[in-house]
């Protein structure tokens, strides 16, 4: 009896091995592939072009992707271009899009590099004359000189699924889009650049300006008389004015230049110019310079020797790049009163101040040379 109950146990559990053996395990559901032949989603009526706010998320200012950088237009009137198309499907459908919603390749839509999102424009085949109105809300293609990557519909419908890229031309449709925002930011930045650059201009005129005041000398020629009305100018301002007490501080190189300084009758342009004889005073002022008197004396004789009808100067000379007329400007500003300028050899100037009264040729002197005038001396005309 036991022996009878051992082999139906065990014919009992070959059977339930055999039908183990039988039975297929169960799957996962497979992802049933999609019909990418034209139909009613490929053929579907082109969207029609309208007024859309900006997407938040597509209109960054720049963006990079794979290490290249690439910049947003500000809007998208006027746009036109000619280039190579390509189109994405399957591998994308159901993705997010850089403007937030997914990807439908059975949708009119395209992706560009640069163009506003959302953008309607209109792409022709150039290849066949076909054409279609589709609707820019993603970003690329990223491959090439690709300009555009119109979905698998938009591909459909101007037959280049086959070779999978077409020359287009692509142009952007009214009514356009604006993007305000990225416009004002980028108007003050380039505000902030140009305020920028002329401080650095500036600064670099300063400093231009410094380096020249203290550049050496070059010897120069004597300027011309100047005109007859300045010449009357500076006679009415001689007798007018009374003489301006000036500060005995300056530079010892201007002092000594001075005192050393004969008054001199403008003529040849010689190193050496003999000094002004009119009078027996004068000669008495050429004695007095050899003996090493003080330059103040020198200027209180020498307006003996002077006539009504004549008229002192400080005569030096200077060095610069700028012209004879900001030169004139700028030491006319500074020393408060009329300054000629006369061009000479390069871009040496002499520089001739007409005196009020020769008592004050010391303190023009020393101010000339604070100016970056050189070499200051009394000249009569």
């Amino acid at each position: 009896m036991s022996k009878s109950w051992s082999h139906a146990l065990l014919f009992a559990s070959l059977a339930g091995a055999l039908a183990g053996c039988s039975t297929v395990p169960e799957q996962p559901p497979v992802r049933p592939l999609v019909d990418l032949t034209p139909n009613a989603d490929t053929s579907r009526d082109d969207p029609v072009p309208q007024l859309e706010p900006p997407s938040r998320s597509g209109n960054p200012d720049t963006y990079v992707v794979f290490g290249k950088r690439y910049r947003v237009k500000e809007t998208s009137a006027g746009h036109r271009e000619i280039g190579t198309a390509s189109w994405y499907g399957w591998d994308f459908h159901g993705r997010k899009t850089s403007s937030g919603p997914p990807f439908n390749m059975f949708e009119l839509t395209a992706a560009h590099k640069s163009l506003p999102i959302p953008t309607y424009a209109r792409v022709t085949n150039l290849e066949n004359g076909r054409s279609i109105v589709v609707k820019i809300n993603d970003r690329g293609p990223f491959v090439g000189e690709r300009i555009i990557d119109l979905s698998y519909a938009a591909a459909a419908r101007l037959d280049m699924l086959d070779q999978g890229t077409a020359r287009v031309e692509v142009a952007a449709l009214a009514p356009y889009q604006f993007l305000p925002a990225l416009a004002a930011r980028r108007a003050e930045a380039r505000e902030r650049l140009a305020s920028r650059a002329a401080e650095l201009i500036s600064q670099q005129e300063k400093i231009a300006a410094i380096h020249f005041a203290h550049e050496k000398p070059v010897a120069g020629r004597t300027s011309a008389k100047p005109p007859v009305a300045i010449q009357d100018k500076a006679l009415r301002l001689a007798r007018n004015t009374s003489p301006v007490k000036g500060s005995e501080q300056g530079s010892s190189a201007a002092k000594i230049q001075l005192a050393s300084a004969a008054p001199v009758v403008k003529a040849k342009p010689s190193a050496s110019v003999a000094p002004v004889v009119k009078t027996k005073s004068v000669a008495k002022v050429k004695e007095t310079v050899g003996s090493g008197k003080s330059a103040s004396k020198v200027a209180e004789n020498r307006e003996s020797s002077v006539g009504k009808g004549g008229a002192l100067y400080v005569v030096g000379t200077v060095t610069e790049r700028n012209t004879v007329r900001q030169v004139q400007n700028r030491l006319s500003s500074q020393m408060q009163r009329s300054v000629q300028v006369d061009s000479g050899t390069g871009k040496q100037y002499e520089v001739r101040v007409p005196l009020r009264n020769p008592g004050e040729a010391r303190q023009v002197a020393m101010r000339l040379a604070s100016l970056g005038v050189s070499r200051s001396r009394v000249v009569a005309d």
